[in-house]
């Protein structure tokens, strides 16, 4: 059963993930991350990292907006292939995924990134993407 809207619980530490039940969506600032149920009902537990290069949470007072730089939607890579968006609690569907195809995605960009990685002409983006992995790190520390 798809759930169409969420109840935001704003808290300092996450509880149990058990505690963690569908048609809600928990956000911790101090762990940086927000974690719900997939709204499909499946019950895949999903956690999204607010880190500003992937989620930005919105909050207007009363409902919840989750964004990102790439686009803002919610793939589950793996189970149900839910693809969805969440804006104002709400949750707006978009075209679900076949995960054979979600998996099958997922492993070619492993692959891909891997074999960028042993060209010798993308030394360089190595080293830049390991360069921002560590200021990353040490920002969040």
């Amino acid at each position: 059963m798809k759930r169409e809207s969420l109840t935001p619980r704003f808290v300092e530490v996450l509880p149990d993930t058990s505690a963690i039940k569908a048609g809600e969506i928990w956000i911790t600032h101090k762990h940086r991350t927000v974690n719900l149920r997939c709204p499909c009902g499946c019950g895949e537990l999903t956690v999204l990292s607010l880190h500003p290069s992937r989620w930005h949470v919105y909050f207007d007072g009363k409902s919840v907006t989750l964004d990102s730089p790439t686009g803002g939607s919610v793939w589950a890579i793996s189970g149900c292939g839910s693809h969805y968006l969440i804006r104002n609690n709400i949750v707006v569907w978009l075209d679900d995924i076949d995960p054979d195809l979600s998996r099958k995605y997922a492993t070619t960009e492993l692959h891909r990134m891997l074999q960028s990685t042993r060209e010798g002409h993308s030394i360089r983006l190595f080293i830049r993407r390991w360069y921002h992995r560590l200021i990353t790190w040490l920002w969040w520390r």
